[in-house]
């Protein structure tokens, strides 16, 4: 069921977040934020990932099994 309100209904709040001064920011989270935007970079990260994951699978295959 689809029921309708007026904008009046809803309650809003604003959420203000402040930026840390760039001289604030470790430099290794600015040389993170700068290879996030590289697409070689980011295909590598998901490779590594997936090899990582790939192995502990089959390191623990008995993990695989669903808990109740």
């Amino acid at each position: 069921m689809i029921s309708e309100f007026s904008s009046t209904d809803l309650k809003t709040d604003t959420l203000v977040i402040e930026r840390p001064k760039t001289s604030e920011i470790s430099p290794r989270l600015l040389e993170l934020r700068k290879k996030i935007y590289d697409e070689e970079y980011l295909n590598n990260a998901i490779q590594r990932i997936a090899q990582v994951i790939s192995g502990k699978l089959v390191e623990n295959p008995e993990e695989l099994t669903l808990r109740e």
